[in-house]
């Protein structure tokens, strides 16, 4: 069934209604329909004026709306042809997730080598980052690969991924080292990445990192710790990257001040 703003906002409280302005509404319920599979990856929405008769708004609040999502890469717009749900599989979105430069304050491209895939139970921090349940739910991919770029090992990575939703997810997914990890999420298992927050940390080598890397113990490291979330604020992904930290360091860019 379509659902109306109208609805949506009848179901908040009065202070949460007055404190969101409209547009907001049509962004969020643009989300619910992406987070049910109204819309997938790749498909074009419906056009400005069938949008704001569905939700029951004005254009100019739809056209709002819609552009707070192309802003954040939900959607994207394509000039004559129309709006349709953005893919992670562009060659623009190489780095769009990535702010490791090296030393000549280049972003790198790493390629992942030396795959292990593992089946296994969560352990309780796993869980509790992951909101998993109980049951078939508490079980995750462990998966650990070297970074390598220009042929050379710069990182260590490991990811740790819901089975319940990353059933289908192989290995010979993971060995596609040029792909963007989220574009093989999105086209192997229909799960579309939205936001992430990331914790960056300072180490030291401990002895099966530097071998790894081709360092001495204790070498300084850069430790990037992520959680990535899908739509309805879903965690959906760990990720935790070790760099060599003499070479690389982490660049964050704010372009917006508000």
């Amino acid at each position: 069934m379509a659902t109306s703003i109208a609805s949506i906002r009848g179901t908040r409280s009065a202070a949460a209604v007055s404190d969101a302005p409209l547009y907001k509404e049509v962004r969020r319920t643009i989300l619910q329909c992406l987070a049910r599979g109204e819309w997938k990856p790749g498909d074009q929405l419906p056009p400005e004026p069938l949008l704001a008769e569905r939700f029951g708004v004005a254009i100019p609040t739809v056209r709002a709306g819609v552009g707070d999502l192309v802003a954040a890469g939900v959607l994207i717009r394509r000039q004559g042809k129309g709006t349709f749900v953005a893919r992670h599989d562009s060659h623009a979105q190489e780095f769009r997730f990535s702010n490791i430069l090296n030393s000549r304050h280049e972003n790198i491209s790493t390629s992942r080598t030396k795959v292990l895939m593992r089946k296994v139970r969560a352990d309780p921090e796993t869980a509790q980052l992951l909101r998993l349940g109980a049951g078939g739910a508490g079980v995750v991919y462990r998966i650990e690969s070297v970074l390598e770029a220009d042929g050379k090992p710069v990182g260590l990575m490991e990811l740790i991924l819901p089975f319940t939703l990353f059933s289908r997810l192989t290995k010979a997914d993971l060995e596609q080292s040029q792909d963007n990890l989220y574009s093989v999420y999105q086209r192997a298992c229909g799960v579309t990445v939205l936001r992430m927050e990331e914790r960056v940390l300072a180490r030291a080598a401990d002895r099966d990192t530097a071998k790894a890397l081709g360092v001495r113990p204790n070498h300084p490291i850069l430790l990037v710790d992520r959680l990535a979330f899908t739509f309805d604020d879903r965690p959906v992904e760990i990720r935790r990257r070790s760099f060599e930290g003499l070479e690389h360091y982490y660049l964050f860019t704010h372009n917006r001040l508000d």
